[in-house]
């Protein structure tokens, strides 16, 4: 009986064994997959911008060129190169990330201050696209003070309000804070497309989300909210989000509130 009994445990560890092994392997051809979709994509947002700068530059040599039709390639060259850029820029964040050299330089921030900033920033983009944009704040000025790392948060800040004019056409985008316990609540929300539940997972993962088959949702080098939520959990905070199909998305990340006296 002993016999049967260590030839069935040796039977179930090997069952076992063979599951797991073929789970590792189904793991590890998923991730190749998905690199792969994430490769191509970046590659498609390396050549597109780039194919802009040298075609509209070779037609700037072009005779006998009006101004007007000199001012509109300028224009196109100028935007390709600041798309470019920033996906370089991001590449190299998200590098910095992996290998653990992205620092922290935290310093007094007036978080009043950013949201004035980010609201001027995109405030005319808004109106020429028709949507309503608004913020709040919960604290006064002079009581806004944080000690924060102020480039970590507007970079945040910044790529989840492109994010919802990205995906907003009709409606409003509302951002802004709350004090929440021990955290500063930051809120950006918009009336977009929404995002589905069985979606949700992979925005933040920049392999599963270059390989949505949503068209739309691929444009971009999909890395702003990968790097958005490494800031975030960096300073300390978290980040997630709340959505709805044809409703809209909201988005929240906390930081500790550590105010300056």
């Amino acid at each position: 009986m002993v016999g049967a009994s260590c030839i069935g445990t040796d039977t179930t560890k090997h069952k076992l064994l063979e599951i797991e092994l073929i789970q590792a392997k189904e793991k590890a051809e998923e991730s190749d997959r998905l690199k792969s979709a994430f490769l191509a994509n970046m590659s498609h947002e390396i050549r597109t911008p780039m194919n802009g700068i040298l075609g509209f530059a070779d037609l700037l040599k072009e005779p006998n060129l009006s101004a007007a039709s000199q001012k509109e390639y300028v224009d196109i060259i100028e935007q390709s190169g600041f798309r470019l850029l920033n996906t370089i820029n991001d590449v190299i964040d998200l590098s910095k990330i992996e290998a653990g050299l992205m620092k922290i330089k935290k310093s007094t921030v007036n978080i009043n201050e950013i949201i004035d900033y980010q609201y001027n920033l995109f405030k005319y983009e808004l109106e020429a696209k028709g949507l309503k944009f608004s913020y709040a704040k919960a604290l006064p000025k002079e009581t806004s003070l944080l000690d924060t790392d102020s480039e970590k948060l507007y970079a945040v800040l910044t790529n989840l309000i492109k994010n919802a004019i990205k995906f907003t056409d009709a409606g409003s985008i509302d951002f802004g804070y709350n004090i929440k316990d021990n955290f500063i609540e930051f809120y950006v929300k918009d009336t977009g497309i929404g995002i589905p539940v069985h979606r949700q997972y992979a925005i933040f993962d920049r392999f599963i989300q270059a390989d949505i088959a949503d068209t739309q949702a691929r444009q971009g080098a999909g890395l702003g909210l990968s790097i958005s939520k490494a800031y975030v959990e960096m300073l300390g905070g978290k980040l997630w989000l709340e959505s709805k199909e044809e409703v809209g998305s909201t988005f929240y990340f906390t930081l500790p509130l550590k105010q300056v006296s």
